[in-house]
């Protein structure tokens, strides 16, 4: 079983990590700008620059770096290590649920109590945070991230690097596009364009997701 390397070492690295040791995984240690409290078992081994001088046969590298309403900054990590000739580890908790008919790809993270159902399409560099939930035949474009408590429901697409706020509710068959922020706590009913920030219940966009943050 090849070692892990985290690149971060913030509050997400912690639950990355927590999930790491529930599933006896081996982890190298963890690189930042600065080292994070991570303990003995995740030791600071640098800078992000210190990834080039391993080995992509003998280490895979998991994506530590949360996001907020932006995944631009996670998506760049990602992409420069994948540049580099590294692979990206799976990460799923041993309390969440993956049914066996659906499809994850690498890089993805599924953490405690969340739940991803059948038929359902995760891409690459997605995070599924704690006790959110993706039903069947969705599907989460890559570099996504579905907030704590999130409901995605059936046959919904959600574009690449999308934010879905915490607690946020989508039902089923909308389209939420590209880039878009999903605010905490807002139900979505109608289809969201690519770049759009929404909130409230029902969902109404306030502005792009270039300029907004909710």
């Amino acid at each position: 079983m090849a070692e892990l390397v985290l690149l971060g070492g913030g509050g997400h690295a912690r639950s990355i990590l927590a999930a790491l040791r529930a599933e006896g995984r081996p982890v190298r240690g963890h690189l930042a700008p600065q080292p994070g409290d991570l303990g003995e078992a995740c030791p600071y081994l640098g800078d992000d620059d210190v990834l080039s001088t391993f080995d992509p046969e003998e280490v895979l590298f998991v994506n530590a770096l949360g996001s907020t309403s932006s995944t631009a900054v996670r998506r760049v990590l990602y992409e420069r290590a994948v540049a580099l000739g590294f692979r990206a580890a799976r990460v799923v908790h041993p309390r969440a649920f993956v049914d066996s008919g659906a499809r994850l790809a690498e890089g993805v993270q599924v953490l405690a109590g969340a739940i991803v159902n059948v038929g359902a399409v995760v891409e690459e560099n997605v995070l599924i945070n704690s006790g959110s939930v993706v039903e069947h035949d969705a599907l989460i474009g890559a570099h996504s991230h579905v907030s704590p408590g999130a409901i995605i429901a059936g046959g919904t697409r959600i574009g690449a690097g999308a934010h879905v706020g915490l607690g946020a509710r989508v039902i089923q068959g909308v389209t939420v596009g590209s880039g878009s922020v999903v605010g905490a706590g807002a139900v979505v009913i109608d289809d969201v364009p690519s770049g759009a920030v929404v909130v409230g219940v029902p969902a109404r966009e306030i502005g792009s997701g270039k300029k907004g943050r909710a």
